[in-house]
Formats: structure tokens, sequence, C-alpha cells
């Protein structure tokens, strides 16, 4: 495990001498344990799911983030408070976004500096870079099956080659156009600088296999572009400057062409479509042709029925008010996510639920917010933060101060103190009263002789049978990192709320060893009450799960991890959750 001791001299004038000696011992040192072993006390039987849900949570940071509004909407009976940190939770403008600005193809000649300007495929937003954006569309088709090209045959539903374009070759946009070579489609990333673009001298280097080129597109997209071939797909330098700006088209076949009149991207009552299938393209004879309704890639039903945002629309105000909903994010968050977030907003005020948005943090280890709304959106100055690989979160979370001045703690500490305040009646502090000698504190080591003054971390690989390929294949194992707070051992009788806390994108439960010092530090300042905390894994997929069951077969995916059943949302709901309340919290849930 790391070991890092956070500066808290801040503590010293604003809080108490003891204090400043308990908060230093539970960063910096160890203890005795309360109980005469040091043991963890009896095993109980937990409650089930539907018994305590006021007294569990499920948070997330970015993909985790989704996964916490996606499983906690999903799961209402189970997750009674929800944290949802920057993550996409509105699919229809996730979908929407990519079709315009991700697989767009344009003859652009500049980067966006911001959300708000234009991008394409070609120019990419410098965070996260071509080769993260490449693996998280890759993420998205497997999680919730490729909206963009209608795959007929069930057991070829991953790579783009096998798509219905694919075999008709016809696009209403690039005409007749032939395929790459290669299966798995033409090669992108190899951005070695992180720009979001295509150098010449940047050789690409991983397949794309979910996104179709339509190769002899090119001309016209941009007709006096003169094109190289780069890893099967053509590619221009229309100003000269080193960097190709356009290429050969993306197909991109949601749905049957219609008029969008209010330019939203989503086809809305009243207005008029052509019936000529996906493709655009008449005679093609493509799914949904001639079938007298308008129709759409039958992948975008999956999404949609995954999207937190449509089943909060059609929730009724009293089911969705049962439940209390942290969110933050950042204003100028690379994704356009705060867009996401604002669409939440909007939907849960239309619903009559009044949502608190609050500007920035104001949250530090000896203040931590207390906020009783219900509802509570912060809205932070900043970027996108909870890609390992592609921002700052994984050193953030090792090495930076936890009481200090780096978005994650900030956001963390923010979340926290609305758990907290969640939870009713909570049990505050060590659990057994501490005397110190304030005038010869000595060996902090020796301070409480005999009181447990930590937590503990425990590290386990538990039994995944949801994940098993088949019912005669060995049971996969996942990871955990679960935190036990202090009066667990102080108190064998005590029972405690437990979060589950859902890592971003290319994360590691291991990322978060370090909650230990803050959860520690605010127990013991009695800023917070006693609560398990569990970290569950995302990593599957290429790199990522989204944490539900997977549309596309693992097995299908030629650079999966695992691979296993995909089955992610049955993992944490039917195996994670029980193992950790029944095994490593030993049972002691609140009701």
């Amino acid at each position: 495990m790391h070991r890092y001791c956070p500066g808290l001299a801040g503590f010293v004038g604003t809080v108490s001498p003891a204090i400043v000696a308990i908060a230093l011992l539970a960063a910096c040192g160890g203890g005795g344990g309360g109980n005469a072993d040091g043991s963890e006390g009896p095993k109980v039987p937990p409650p089930a799911p539907q018994e305590n849900a006021p007294f569990r949570a499920i948070a997330g940071i970015s993909m985790g983030a989704y996964g916490a509004l996606n499983l906690g909407t999903k799961h209402p009976d189970a997750f009674g408070v929800i944290g949802s940190l920057g993550g996409p939770v509105d699919l229809t403008q996730l979908l929407v976004d990519l079709e315009r600005q991700g697989l767009a193809v344009k003859a652009l000649t500049a980067s966006p500096g911001n959300p708000e300007q234009e991008a394409s495929f070609d120019h990419m937003p410098r965070y996260p870079g071509r080769n993260l954006t490449l693996s998280l569309v890759k993420d998205l088709m497997i999680a919730f099956g490729n909206p963009f090209l209608h795959h007929p045959d069930p057991s070829r539903q991953y790579l783009a080659s096998d798509s219905e374009p694919a075999a008709l070759r016809m696009d209403d946009r690039f005409g007749p156009f032939e395929l790459p070579a290669d299966p798995r489609g033409f090669a992108d990333a190899g951005d070695r600088n992180g720009d979001g673009q295509r150098q010449a001298d940047e050789s690409p280097d991983t397949p794309s296999d979910v996104l179709l080129g339509a190769r002899g597109s090119l001309a016209r997209i941009a007709p006096a572009a003169q094109g190289v071939d780069v890893g099967g797909r053509a590619l221009a330098d229309v100003d000269g400057d080193g960097v190709y700006d356009v290429g050969d088209g993306i197909v991109v076949n949601g749905a049957e062409p219609f008029d969008d009149a209010n330019g939203n991207g989503v086809r809305d009552s009243g207005e008029a479509f052509q019936d000529v299938g996906l493709d655009g393209v008449p005679g093609s004879g493509d799914f949904g042709e001639g079938n007298g309704g308008f129709d759409v890639d039958p992948d975008r039903a999956r999404w949609l029925s995954e999207d937190p945002l449509t089943r909060l629309a059609a929730r009724d105000a009293a089911a969705i008010q049962a439940q209390r909903i942290y969110m933050d994010v950042g204003t100028a968050d690379e994704f356009g996510f705060a867009r996401h977030y604002a669409n939440l907003v909007s939907v849960l005020e239309g619903k009559g639920i009044p949502v608190t948005v609050q500007e920035g943090f104001s949250a530090n280890c000896t203040s931590v917010p207390a906020p009783s709304e219900p509802f509570l959106l912060v809205r932070y100055a900043g970027g996108h933060i909870g890609i390992a690989d592609a921002d700052t979160i994984v050193a953030d979370l090792l090495n930076g101060d936890v009481c200090g001045a780096a978005t994650v703690w900030q956001r963390l500490i923010t979340l926290v103190g609305f758990l907290n305040e969640s939870f009713p009646d909570g049990r505050f502090g060590p659990g057994v009263d501490i005397d110190i000698d304030i005038g010869n504190l000595g060996d902090l080591t020796d301070l409480f002789e005999g009181v447990r003054v930590r937590g503990d971390l425990v590290e386990a690989d538990v039994p995944t049978p949801s994940l098993a390929t088949s019912p005669d294949a060995a049971v996969p194992t996942s990871q955990v990192l679960v935190y036990r707070p202090i009066e667990f051992f102080n108190d064998a009788d005590a029972t405690f709320p437990i979060v589950y806390l859902l890592p971003g994108y290319g994360q590691e439960t291991s990322d978060f060893e370090r909650i230990r010092e803050l959860l520690d530090l605010l127990i013991l300042t009695r800023q917070v009450q006693n609560m398990f905390v569990a970290v569950l894994p995302g990593n599957g997929g290429v790199r990522g799960t989204f944490y539900v069951n997977h549309a596309v077969p693992e097995e299908q995916v030629p650079d999966a991890i695992g691979p296993t059943s995909g089955r992610y949302e049955d993992a944490v709901v039917s195996d994670l959750v029980p193992y950790v309340e029944a095994e490593i919290a030993r049972g002691r849930i609140r009701r």
C-alpha cells in the first residue's frame, strides 16, 4: 500500500489541540485495536438490499458517474442515495454529439479549443486524445451495441465489416464506396503527441474495428483534396501544415433521413422523414426501407434502455424524490457533459423537483459541507477529470494532498459531505472516549493504547459467477477495495451505512486506497460519521465496462480483457454487493 502524510498545518489555530493530535495520528500513525485482539467482531447476517436502501449509496466518477446514476435509478429499492461526478448521463445527447462531432468527417483545418467549437473525426479535442477516444468508442459499442451500423447477424455484432452497410456499400452521403482491405477496418490512433490530430509523421497502430470507413469518398467530402493512403483510409493535408485535416468518410446510419426542423438531432413528432432505410438510399433494401414507419438502428433502443435521463423522464416526481442525488461537472468538460447535467436538471425541474445548482466547491478538511438539499449539482471551473492516462486523476489520488486543492479531492470531500447528510443519526468519532494529555503528546503511536484510531482497507478478489463464460467455466474473480471505519473495530455491535464507489475509465480500484486517509481524518474530527466505502472494479471490454450487461459478447472482441460473459451489472448487483456486505463488512450494515 502507498503511505502518505497529508499536510495538516492548516488545522492549527482552527481546531483544538486535541483534534490536531488526533488528525496527525489518523493521517500518519497507527494505534491499538479496540477489541482485545484487534479483531473485526462477530459476523452477522446482512440485511436484504430492500431492507436498508436509505443507508446504501452508489457513486462514481466519469464512467463511474454514469454507472452510479444508471444502476442507482435502475435499482431504487437497493440504493437510496446516488452520487454522479461528471459522466455521460444523457445518452441521447451523447449519440447526437458522436454523430455530429466525434464521427463526422469535415474539411476542417483546426481542432476545437472548447466543447462549443466544431470538431470532427480528424480534428478531435486534445483531451482525451485520439488513442483513448478510439478505445472509448469501442467500449461504448461493446456495452450498448453499435447505434450507427445495423448488424443483422447476432453472432457477428462487433466488427463494422460484418454490418449491413458493409455488405451493401451504399450511403446517401458518400454514394458507392469500398471497404478497407483489413476486416478490422482502417487503422487509427498512434497519436504520439496527444493533440487529437494525425500528423503526417505519425503512423496509425490500432484497428478501428467498429468504424466503417467509406473508401473512395474523400473526393465527395473535399473535392480539391489530394489524399494518401494511411492505414487503409485516404487522408489529406488541406493547408500543408503537416497535419491530416480530412479523409474518407465514416458511415453513420443511425436513422432514416428526416427533416430536423428544430436542429436537436432527434426526430420529433411531425417532422417529415424518408422511408428509404437507414442508409438513405432508395432501392437498396436495407433495414427499415418501405415499411411505412420511421426507423432507427435497433441498437438505439438498447442505448435508451440504459439511459438514466430517459428513465427519470418516464418516472413520476414522487418516485424520483424517494432517492437523493448529488451531481457535479466541470463547466469546460471536454465531452460536453455540462450539457448532460443541464438536461438532467431540466427534466427534474420540469417535474416540479427543485435542484440546487452551486458554482464551485465550498469544502475543505476543516469545514466539510453539510448540504440538506436532496438534489444538488455543483458546477466547478475546469474540464473533465476521471480518465486514467488522460488527466491527473490517478496522480492526484495516489500522491496529492487529501486536504489540498486537487479537484478530485475537492469533489470527494463534497460528495462525502452530501453522503453524511443523507444518512440520518450517524455514529461519529472512534466509538470510545479518548483521554489525551495535551501537555505531553509523546510518541503518537502510543497515544491511545487499546483504542483503534484508524480504519482499515481490505483488498479482496471476489468470486464473480455472473462473469463466467459458461456454467462449466471457471468462476472469475473481481478485485474490490473496501474501507472499514474506525468504530467498526471499537464497537462490535455497531452498524454503518455503506457507499459503493465506481471508478472512471481505465482506473483501478487501488487508485482510491488513500480514501482511508481522508475518511479516518474526517471521522476522528467528528465531521463525518463512520461508513463503509467499497470501490468496485470497472475494467472489462477493451478498457472499461460502463457497469452494464454488455450488448456485444466479448468473445467477438479481438482485444477484450478476459473475455468474460460481459454481465457487469449482474456482477455488481448479484455478486459484489452481497459478498462485500456479508463477508468484508461482516453483515454490519445499517438497517
